[in-house]
């Protein structure tokens, strides 16, 4: 074997070396996407049931929430200072989860309750009379923009004093 012949051989090898190398640092990302996707997921389902703790606590929550989201107005003031922490909150993580979904990192079946949820939370008379109006800044304009454009949620959704009441399904 010629030089000339060895080193055309050493740069198909190097060449392959480097290829080799592209796959793994490929097979590597695509497998660190995948870990932070699952990270992400479980990020928020932890924060959901983290803001629902109160409620199985106590049911003032769900009580302040069920008449808020109904009629702000309606509610008393203590009633709307609880509900104005979990709505907060929950549209902060909805947010967080809109986000998430627009850079592909929930996919379709998973943003579909969170998507579901915020609907029916954002179209209800309360909040969209009473509390959004005066909490919308605390979310950003794009993420306003989404919700305004939504539309309203399925009826069969109800509202928490058809689940709280028992009200069957329409």
């Amino acid at each position: 074997m010629s030089l000339e012949q060895a080193s055309y051989l050493s740069q198909v090898v190097a060449a392959i070396a480097v290829l080799a190398s592209l796959i793994f640092v490929g097979l590597q990302i695509r497998q660190n996407t995948r870990s932070q996707r699952v990270v992400a997921v479980d990020s928020l389902a932890a924060a959901i049931a983290a803001i629902n703790v109160p409620a199985i606590e106590s049911p003032a929550l769900g009580e302040a929430l069920s008449k808020a989201l109904q009629d702000w107005g309606s509610a008393s003031r203590e009633q709307r200072i609880i509900a104005h922490y979990f709505l907060f909150s929950y549209f902060k993580l909805g947010e967080n989860a809109w986000y998430q979904r627009k850079s592909h990192v929930l996919d379709t079946t998973q943003w579909i309750g969170w998507e579901t949820m915020l609907r029916a939370f954002y179209h209800s008379e309360g909040v969209k009379s009473g509390w959004w109006p005066r909490r919308r800044h605390a979310y950003s304009p794009e993420f306003q923009a989404y919700l305004a454009g939504t539309p309203l949620p399925p009826a069969d959704i109800g509202s928490l004093n058809d689940i709280f009441d028992n009200v069957p399904p329409t």
